[in-house]
């Protein structure tokens, strides 16, 4: 088992005891990852982000290319900061190269132990 990474930032949660994808720290724009908790094969994570409609894992099963649509869509309400935070992160992501030609924002997955 991996030790549970403790992160601040934009963290989408792959929950695979209750099968549902959730938004931590949405306010916070200097980092962006995908944590996976609960057990479950790695098929799993596939299919609960694909149904959910965040994205896709990338073949390698380290990243998801993530729709900035779905990250908006969980972030529910928004301000106008938040809304300027996310274009920066998006722009931020876009210059080293962690965007995808459809737009797709690419995050590391982290496993946590819950």
């Amino acid at each position: 088992m991996q030790q549970a990474i403790a992160s601040a930032g934009v963290i989408i949660i792959v929950d695979l005891t209750e099968e549902l994808v959730i938004l931590a720290e949405p306010n916070d724009f200097s980092r962006f990852s995908v944590a996976v908790e609960g057990e479950g094969p790695d098929e799993a994570v596939t299919d609960i982000i694909s149904t959910s409609g965040l994205g896709r894992l990338l073949p390698d099963g380290t990243q998801v290319a993530v729709d900035p649509q779905a990250l908006r869509a969980l972030a529910g309400s928004t301000t106008p900061e938040w809304d300027e935070g996310f274009e920066a992160m998006c722009a931020y992501a876009a210059g080293k190269g962690w965007v995808e030609a459809d737009g797709a924002i690419l995050a590391h997955i982290e496993r946590r132990d819950v």
